[in-house]
């Protein structure tokens, strides 16, 4: 049998001793995997995205602890949901939806008791119930929460769009899917303006290099996502884009 492995993915930050904390009781019940404790400070929209992005790349069977703003109540408590092969553990407000792309298999409720660590006691109790296979013993079952994802608006001769996520290089991924796109692109001519209508990007790239350096640049990236960089530069501090800024994609047949 192969043994559970656990991840964390946390706005914790390494500096503070909540991270080592966690992970030092979680290693006398199974193996520890940091996916990243450097999420912003309660930004849970941040935590999904890395979380939904990684956690597919870990054995089935997976146990993926979400840690950012998951302070359980008994109004919301600490969660369990089995989603295709893994199991994910946070509280349940609403963040499952977001997560995944479907209602998972099943919710379970852990209750636990309150105090200063009341957070990393039910990311132990959790993880317990599931590595020693008494999950339904030991929680409730429980319906999920839903919260509306943002997603790119489409008219005929446009797409707004948001940036969802940038990367240690100042990457800006957004969430401008490929396949809308196409469906509104339809082959023809567009310009991605970024910041108003001075800064714009008017052909898609296959990589990150065949442009010079420190020229803007647009591709889908292997999430399928709209993705805005500088080659060899920051496109975050040069054009000052921030998370959850607006991207306009404008199709026309100019040129």
């Amino acid at each position: 049998m192969v043994m559970s492995v656990v991840t964390i993915t946390s706005d914790w930050n390494k500096k503070d001793f909540y991270a080592g904390a966690l992970e030092g009781r979680l290693l006398g019940i199974a193996p520890v995997c940091e996916i990243t404790h450097q999420i912003h400070p309660f930004d849970v929209r941040m935590g999904v995205f890395v979380l939904r992005q990684a956690y597919s790349f870990y054995p089935l069977g997976s146990i993926h602890i979400l840690a950012v703003q998951a302070q359980a109540t008994d109004h919301l408590p600490m969660s369990v949901a089995f989603y295709e092969g893994h199991y994910f553990i946070t509280i349940n407000d609403g963040r499952f939806s977001l997560l995944f792309d479907h209602e998972p298999e099943w919710i379970r409720a852990v209750y636990s008791t309150s105090g200063t660590f009341s957070e990393i006691e039910a990311y132990l109790k959790a993880v317990k119930a599931i590595v020693e296979g008494n999950l339904e013993d030991r929680t409730l079952p429980a319906e999920m929460k839903t919260e509306v994802r943002p997603s790119a608006v489409a008219e005929k001769d446009y797409i707004m769009g948001q940036v969802i996520y940038i990367d240690s290089y100042g990457n800006a991924i957004t969430n401008v899917s490929r396949s809308l796109f196409r469906k509104v692109g339809a082959g023809r001519s567009f310009r991605i303006f970024l910041q108003g209508p001075y800064t714009r990007i008017e052909k898609l790239s296959e990589n990150y290099g065949g442009v010079r350096p420190g020229e803007l640049l647009a591709l889908f990236n292997n999430t399928g996502l709209l993705e805005l960089a500088v080659f060899m530069g920051n496109l975050s501090s040069l054009e000052n884009i921030g998370l959850y800024d607006e991207i306009q994609i404008q199709f026309s047949n100019y040129g």
